[in-house]
């Protein structure tokens, strides 16, 4: 007679049999109960969302037995906006809470689990291969106190819908993810101005200042990342090289990286453009497509054919940002129907008369749409008004 007991996925070994999944934030089906017959199953299950999975306890495979491998359907197929919003809210939740107990401990210099943001994380890429635009949305929407968490999870969230648009595997990206939530910890070390370069009172002389410390970052990162214990390779590639450059500009090595991944050349552009959009050049914060311009003059220093698929892959007007057409009614970037400058928006407010307005959807891509996008809305008189209203 059967025995079923409940098997987190980080427990599951190689033998096992599967009866079932218990828990999951994917849209993953089992179509055929099965043995793990090898790793590889375990990893494509971990990467599409299973959290849980039923075990039979009594059966045990054998080298004589023949395998009838598990059979995993996904269904990673794109779901409308409005239907994954609320799964995505609260998949960002759980995982600002993880990383921000990760950060705490790294503060404190403790020690922290590694496991429990994996699993954060594969929520997290679960939510944005089901649609991209709303992890997106979310996380450029809200206002955060710590820049370090602020430019972790949005980081993260343009590397996925970079990764989902070029039709990477959604089991192949993970330890990637991770890296990218955890690629400055080695700031969280360092003094206040380096860990919040967002502030506007931080002086233009504390600035260039910091400049020649910053970079003692990436051996900080890296000794954190070995001192904690459980770090995939891929991970610590992108703590220790995603101030690398191209032409050998960066550090630490400061060599000519020619040779350098995929993964790792968007990476190091990813994550220059969200500094770019969230720390202050002479107290002025640039918006994106001015820090796209910034980044198509760099072409020394990053891969241009990939600055030019991230800038597709994310929008002219980004997910999450707050846009007034030339009708002067602001709204929301929800996502985009193939038109990076004609996204769909989330009207919310009319900057002629002063006063918020009843909520509607308008598609600039419908062909009878005549209003447009005239410019970013300037957000210092409303800074959270994108975020009370998703």
């Amino acid at each position: 007679m059967p025995t079923f007991v409940k098997c987190p996925i980080t427990h599951l070994t190689v033998g096992q049999y599967v009866a079932d999944i218990s828990q999951q934030v994917g849209r993953i089906k089992v179509s055929t109960a099965g043995w793990i017959s090898n790793k590889s199953i375990i990893s494509e299950l971990a990467a599409k969302g299973v959290v849980e999975v039923i075990v039979d306890v009594e059966k045990q495979l054998s080298d004589t037995l023949k395998a009838t491998q598990l059979s995993v359907k996904s269904e990673f197929q794109d779901v409308p906006f409005e239907d994954e919003l609320p799964r995505a809210k609260k998949v960002v939740n759980k995982l600002l809470t993880d990383l921000q107990n990760a950060f705490s401990q790294i503060r404190d210099k403790d020690i922290f689990d590694l496991s429990h943001l994996h699993l954060a994380t594969m929520a997290f890429i679960a939510s944005a291969y089901r649609n991209p635009s709303a992890i997106l949305c979310i996380v450029r929407a809200t206002q955060f106190d710590d820049y370090q968490l602020g430019h972790a999870v949005r980081t993260a969230a343009y590397y996925c819908k970079t990764f989902r648009v070029m039709q990477w595997p959604s089991e192949s990206i993970q330890n990637w993810v991770v890296g990218a939530f955890l690629h400055d910890i080695g700031k969280l070390h360092m003094k206040q101005s380096i860990q919040q370069p967002h502030l506007l009172d931080i002086s233009e002389s504390t600035r260039e200042k910091d400049n020649f410390i910053v970079p003692a970052h990436i051996e900080e990162g890296v000794s954190i990342a070995k001192e904690t214990g459980g770090f995939a390779e891929e991970t610590i590639e992108v703590i220790q090289m995603h101030h690398e450059r191209l032409d050998g500009s960066g550090y630490p090595t400061g060599q000519g990286l020619t040779d350098i991944n995929d993964a790792m050349r968007i990476f190091t552009i990813i994550d220059e453009l969200d500094r770019l959009m969230h720390v202050p050049v002479k107290g002025k914060y640039l918006n994106a497509i001015a820090a796209y311009q910034k980044l198509l003059k760099m072409e020394k220093e990053f891969d241009f054919e990939f600055i030019q698929q991230i800038i597709k892959s994310i929008g002219i007007y980004p997910p999450g940002s707050l846009v007034i057409l030339k009708s002067r009614r602001v709204g929301i970037v929800l996502g985009n129907h193939g038109s990076t400058v004609k996204p769909d928006i989330k009207l919310i407010y009319d900057d002629r008369l002063s006063q918020h307005i009843n909520v509607t959807t308008l598609s600039l891509s419908k062909t009878k749409e005549t209003d447009e996008i005239a410019d970013f809305y300037d957000t210092s008189m409303f800074p959270d008004l994108a975020e009370r209203y998703l």
